[in-house]
């Protein structure tokens, strides 16, 4: 049981990183399971994402929208790299970036700028505090995550830019619990970002030289179980909700393209993976999701794959 609860610990490490493509406005999905102290996990994920239609924010309806008359499709890919590592018995440092690419086909739409964008993602640090854990406590295992949100390298303002920009905070509460049957895990946080600069070149931002558009702070709910298929295979299924706690929406009062960064963007996610182990320090993860409902959101389908590799301890030597 205890040597499985460790294999599982690494798994779920690398597909909680994954988990954090399954939407744009979703970052990072923490866990309450911190490694031996001195071990870790690096990871390397592939994820993709597209759409055709959007979940309109004015009256919650999912709609072509504006790239309906030439049938074009909304699609980014993004190869994430990520780290853990386990400070002692409580405490864990992860650590995630990624590099993306954003493409509309058949034409760039109402809010001008290229088919193609490509470039840095946004960056997290975050430190993972643990405060019960389940192998010495009848109760389920709990922690708090604190992190930092790096904006990447990139234009906002277009229909396919990589993200919303802005630095920031987020922190959650985290629970889970793993038992010979099943695991489940439940996070609940708080991201909070500040600003970013209206883009001058996109459609509705010529008169906005200097001026800033706040992006929304969000409240978001990670849901995950996972069920042991055998002893190196174990299925999960997922839900994912981000809310954002302010904002414009799509054709509403104050909105122009080069705004896109403060809409009122809410996601409600589902979705499920496979994590198989190939070693107990080697872990292979594939894993799906859909944009099932929400406001100013594409109606993304996503799909990807990773690896992750245990470290430390003397199990394993680069």
């Amino acid at each position: 049981m205890l040597h499985n609860l460790r294999v599982f610990r690494t798994g779920v490490a690398v597909a909680a990183m994954a988990a954090s493509l399954y939407s744009q406005p979703a970052f990072a999905q923490g866990t309450p399971w911190i490694a031996e102290p001195g071990t870790g996990t690096i990871s390397f994920t592939y994820a993709n994402q597209s759409a055709k239609e959007f979940w309109r924010g004015v009256d919650g309806m999912k709609t072509p929208g504006p790239l309906g008359a030439t049938d074009a499709s909304l699609a980014q890919n993004t190869m994430w790299f990520a780290a853990n590592y386990a400070v002692n018995d409580f405490v864990a440092l992860d650590i995630q970036s990624a590099f993306a690419s954003s493409f509309v086909t058949g034409g760039v739409g109402p809010s001008g700028g290229r088919e193609s964008y490509s470039g840095l993602f946004d960056s997290n640090v975050a430190l993972t505090f643990r405060l019960v854990d389940e192998l010495i406590s009848d109760a389920p295992s709990v922690a708090v995550r604190v992190g930092g949100i790096l904006a990447g390298a990139y234009d906002t303002g277009y229909i396919n830019s990589l993200g919303d920009g802005g630095h920031g905070v987020e922190t959650s509460l985290i629970i889970g619990k793993f038992g010979n049957a099943a695991g489940f895990s439940a996070e609940l946080g708080f991201r909070m970002r500040g600003s970013t600069e209206v883009n001058t070149q996109a459609v509705g931002g010529a008169m906005a030289s200097g001026e800033t558009v706040d992006v929304p702070n969000d409240v978001f709910v990670n849901l995950g179980l996972f069920i042991p298929a055998g002893s190196a295979v174990t299925l999960g299924v997922d839900y994912r909700m981000i809310n954002a706690l302010s904002g414009i929406d799509i054709g509403g009062p104050g909105f122009s393209p080069s705004r896109f960064p403060g809409l009122q963007e809410d996601a409600h996610i589902v979705g499920g993976r496979l994590l198989a182990n190939v070693t107990d320090t080697i872990n292979l993860n594939v894993f799906f999701g859909q944009v099932v409902a929400g406001n100013n959101t594409a109606a993304s389908r996503i799909f990807g794959a990773g690896i992750g590799f245990g470290f430390g301890g003397g199990d394993f030597d680069f």
